[in-house]
């Protein structure tokens, strides 16, 4: 998603009156035939999709892409993140309007809401990466154990600053941290810098299982300060991805035009 358009200060001010949801286009069949719903030329559902719904998900409330840019205006094409600052604004103006016609029923404690759970370790891992943020992981495998350790948690992740800072996803097994560097099979609270491409990660720190909401916000604030984010260029990130061959595989094929050109090419390079 365009980074020019969502990091803008206004647009996060205004997103917190929305239920914010990021599906995984390629990755599950059913967000699939949901994002197809939306948004999906000659019925093929692109590899980035972008809309506004009302309260019920069926109706979209600005003109669906993908990416803002389809609604707001700017500059389209891959990897471009300068956009006018006409076309920003707008977005923000347009959401501030839209919270207004839909302002909801009540407000949520803080603490009440969810942690905001990416689907899996090996999508989490590529998102963070994407994203340039640190990943935690809530590591156990009794059922109980998560629930008490994901309620404290939620205490934290949407306070300030973590909120929006952070991605999270759950865990119950160690086999799903084979692509994970340091890891030790310890339970609790596992933050990890993800690899440059996303396949791969490190483990910074791990915080006990029964740490409370109190001192795990201290915790985590410094095991998150050892996080580096990749500094690399959308064009430098691309060409280092091509020298070290690496290659996200998805769930599913991509339908996108570009991905469907790529795979024809890919079946017609002679094989050695």
């Amino acid at each position: 998603m365009d980074r020019s358009f969502l990091a803008d200060q206004d647009v996060i001010a205004a997103s917190r009156k929305f239920v914010c949801i990021r599906l995984a286009t390629y990755e599950d069949a059913a967000e699939s035939r949901m994002l197809r719903g939306i948004f999906a030329p000659g019925g093929n559902l692109q590899n980035t999709v972008f809309a506004i719904l009302t309260p019920d998900g069926k109706t979209p409330l600005v003109r669906s892409g993908r990416s803002p840019v389809w609604a707001f205006g700017g500059v389209k094409g891959p990897g471009i993140n300068a956009q006018p600052l006409e076309s920003i604004k707008k977005m923000a103006l347009a959401m501030e309007a839209i919270a207004r016609q839909y302002p909801g029923n009540r407000r949520d404690a803080q603490g009440s809401r969810p942690v905001p759970y990416l689907a899996d370790l090996r999508i989490a891992l590529n998102v963070a990466a994407a994203d340039r943020q640190p990943l935690v992981v809530v590591y156990s495998p009794d059922r109980a154990q998560r629930t008490r350790m994901e309620r404290e948690l939620a205490q934290v992740a949407w306070s300030e600053p973590f909120v929006g800072k952070v991605q999270y996803v759950s865990a119950q097994t160690p086999g799903e941290f084979q692509a994970v560097a340091g890891f030790q099979a310890g339970l609790g609270f596992i933050v990890i810098q993800p690899g440059t491409f996303g396949l791969t990660g490190q483990v910074l720190a791990t915080v006990p299982p029964d740490t409370l909401a109190g001192e795990l916000r201290d915790a985590l604030a410094k095991a998150l300060n050892r996080h580096r984010p990749s500094q690399l260029t959308y064009s430098q990130h691309r060409q280092a991805g091509v020298r070290a061959g690496v290659r996200w595989q998805s769930r599913f094929p991509s339908t996108a035009r570009g991905g469907r050109q790529r795979e024809r090419r890919r079946r017609r390079r002679p094989t050695r």
